[in-house]
């Protein structure tokens, strides 16, 4: 059985991943993908998804609604055997099939995203089918909370408890910013929590890195009568000191004396993040 250690070292290796792709792409969304690694590490190696049949018609269903931070998914997916892990380093690159948004043209993507606010309502749909085909299979939709501010993330949020479906499971990565900014700069949301239980879903609150809280939240998620959001409060930019919770860094890669500083905090030597 997986332990919260090895989910640990699991995510560590996760990042150092990340980390090679947007050094050797020099562009992209790497905070953001930093920020959801431990969700995507739980999902796919804490034993919440049916890992036996995530290559068959009965696999469990996983979204990603933010799409910019792909990144994190392409890291994951890669480990878990949906493609070659030598694939990570085209990544961002010319004829790579690991762009800057999620395609469906990869092993293991279920939807395109990239506009905010889509994930969640194709989630919906793959929810209410397995439902009315009374498949077993769930759907976990992973977004953010700036994302939040879509009005299509309440249609779908309002949907799918009308409809019923306990065998949907949200995971807001509430870094608590946003594209430029804090969110609460733009368009406050909070309180999240009433907000989605006034909607008919049951709530969760966990730190979005810490595997224990969150292995207790997607088990007590299996256990609900009603679709249910998991509030993973989490750090944007998780594992690179300088970009941690810092808006300056949504879409942009660490330049020259920056990737000496994160190699430092790594315990790497630059030319490690050439190769696998």
């Amino acid at each position: 059985m997986i332990t919260t250690m090895d989910l640990e070292k699991i995510a560590q290796d996760l990042r150092l991943d990340i980390l090679r792709m947007f050094y050797l792409s020099g562009t992209g969304h790497m905070a953001p993908a930093l920020s959801c690694v431990d969700i995507f590490t739980t999902l796919y190696f804490g034993d919440v998804i049916s890992w036996d049949e995530r290559f068959s018609e009965e696999r469990d269903r996983i979204i990603l609604s933010k799409g910019h931070a792909c990144a994190a998914l392409y890291a994951v997916l890669a480990r878990a055997g949906y493609f070659p892990r030598d694939e990570l380093l085209t990544f961002y690159q010319k004829n790579t099939r690991l762009g800057g948004h999620p395609c469906v043209a990869l092993h293991g993507i279920e939807t395109a995203t990239g506009a905010l606010g889509h994930g969640i309502c194709f989630a919906t749909g793959t929810a209410l089918a397995a439902k009315i085909d009374e498949k077993s299979y769930r759907t976990y939709v992973v977004m953010g909370d700036g994302e939040s501010q879509e009005g299509s993330v309440w249609e779908a949020a309002a949907f799918a408890a009308n409809q019923g479906l306990s065998n949907m499971t949200v995971v807001v990565d509430c870094n608590g910013l946003q594209a430029s900014t804090y969110i609460d700069d733009i368009s406050p949301i909070e309180p999240l929590k009433n907000k989605w239980q006034s909607f008919g879903w049951a709530v969760l609150e966990c730190s979005g890195h810490n595997f224990s809280e969150l292995l207790h939240a997607f088990g007590r998620a299996k256990e609900m009568d009603r679709p249910t959001v998991i509030l993973a409060r989490t750090i944007k930019g998780k594992g690179v000191s300088f970009a941690e919770n810092n808006p300056a860094w949504h879409s942009r890669a660490p330049k020259g004396a920056e990737w000496d500083k994160i190699c430092g905090e790594y315990h790497i030597e630059k030319e490690e993040l050439t190769h696998l």
